[in-house]
């Protein structure tokens, strides 16, 4: 039984979220394998390389998932997703840009 985790980052460190989700992952028991997609990313990589109980990361750096669309992020997950028991993600909203309407009345 392997789990992987969806890492939270802004491309040079992990965001404590990530270690929060690492830690269900561990409960749930069996190898832990982080995944750190996102464009100039090695810093977060390296960072999530040296997380206690992950035995694997997987590192996608392309433009691709400079800007965390959840579309991209997705796809990439559903390729892999044959080779986990289980897939976590943190419950964070990653880049979310500002909200256009203004401050509410």
């Amino acid at each position: 039984m392997t789990s992987l985790v969806v890492a939270d980052h802004d491309n040079g460190s992990i965001k404590p979220a990530t270690l929060v989700t690492v830690a269900a992952a561990t409960a749930i028991g069996g190898d832990i394998h982080i995944l750190v997609a996102g464009s100039g990313s090695a810093g977060a990589a390296d960072a999530a390389a040296s997380v206690a109980g992950v035995s694997r990361v997987l590192h996608a750096d392309n433009e691709v998932f400079g800007h965390n669309l959840a579309e991209n992020l997705a796809a990439l997950v559903v390729e892999l997703a044959g080779d986990y028991s289980h897939i976590l993600t943190s419950t964070t909203t990653t880049d979310r840009p500002p909200s256009t309407k203004g401050p509410e009345a």
